[in-house]
């Protein structure tokens, strides 16, 4: 007898066939070291939830108080090792028919060298930066070391947003910028709770104030860890030699995609001393 799904379900339309993935009202998407985690932890400290935060490798679960009386909101945070793994998941199976999406982008320099501190932190990189960026971007029949550091394929945005905009065009897609989410925290957790329904465990005026003693984005909170921005460990140079050498053109590719613009993330043009200033 036959038991797959499509034939199940064709033949005993009365038949509900449950859904193997959970569908959520809003998906938090981003890379390694791109936010994931500190929204997580911002929401979790600061609104209303119906049960216990669930986690799932890369995955976190938060249902979430609506402010509509009796109604819960399902939020998935989902961290990747980069975007690209978008092109081979299915977003659309995650969501519900009204969904918000919100995807993380952080500057992928920046990005490439907070995954570099962990691993050298975890004593698994002992190269200087630059140099593990090369190894990390040689092809593998160079032999010049390890191949799976991704610094700079996870830093790559544009074919990964190119397949989520395919994914679900139907839905309202937002762009948060981790660089704003380290300078503005209470403003990205203001818009999220307006944008979603949620509501606050204290006042607005009382959150404000925690935020303010803290900064969310650049210190371990509950079970997530995350790396204090050092500028004296990566200097302006090797910054904009790292830009211009593998980042550049994709992150042209994601404005075009996004109709947005990345300032923050790029160099300003020569001084008239002939530095570069970078603004991050």
């Amino acid at each position: 007898m036959r038991t797959d799904k499509k034939y199940l379900s064709d033949t005993f339309p009365e038949l509900t066939i449950a859904p193997m993935k959970n569908k959520f009202d809003c998906l938090v998407i981003a890379s390694q070291y791109s936010g994931a985690r500190e929204v997580f932890d911002l929401l979790k400290q600061n609104i209303i939830t119906g049960t216990a935060p669930e986690i799932h490798q890369n995955k976190a679960i938060l249902e979430c108080k609506s402010a509509k009386e009796g109604e819960n909101l399902r939020i998935g945070i989902f961290e990747f090792e980069s975007l690209e793994e978008l092109c081979k998941t299915d977003i659309s199976e995650y969501l519900l028919p009204q969904a918000k999406i919100y995807l993380m982008l952080r500057n992928p320099v920046w990005r490439s060298f907070a995954s570099y501190r962990k691993n050298r932190e975890e004593g698994k990189e002992r190269s200087s930066f630059i140099e593990a960026v090369k190894w990390d971007s040689s092809p593998p029949e160079v032999g010049l070391g390890p191949q799976n550091t991704r610094y700079i394929i996870a830093g790559k945005y544009s074919e990964g947003i190119r397949s989520l905009l395919k994914q679900t065009d139907e839905h309202e897609l937002q762009i948060l910028e981790y660089e704003e989410l380290r300078r503005a925290p209470f403003k990205i957790l203001q818009e999220l709770k307006e944008s979603l329904g949620l509501q606050f465990r204290v006042s607005s005026e009382e959150i404000a104030l925690n935020l303010s003693k803290q900064k969310v984005a650049g210190r371990r909170l509950g079970i997530f860890r995350s790396f204090r921005h050092n500028p004296a460990e990566l200097d302006e140079e090797t910054a904009k030699y790292i830009y211009y050498t593998y980042f550049k053109r994709d992150i042209e590719e994601a404005e075009a995609l996004l109709s947005t613009s990345f300032t923050s993330w790029k160099f300003a043009e020569k001084a008239l001393d002939g530095s570069y200033i970078a603004r991050f």
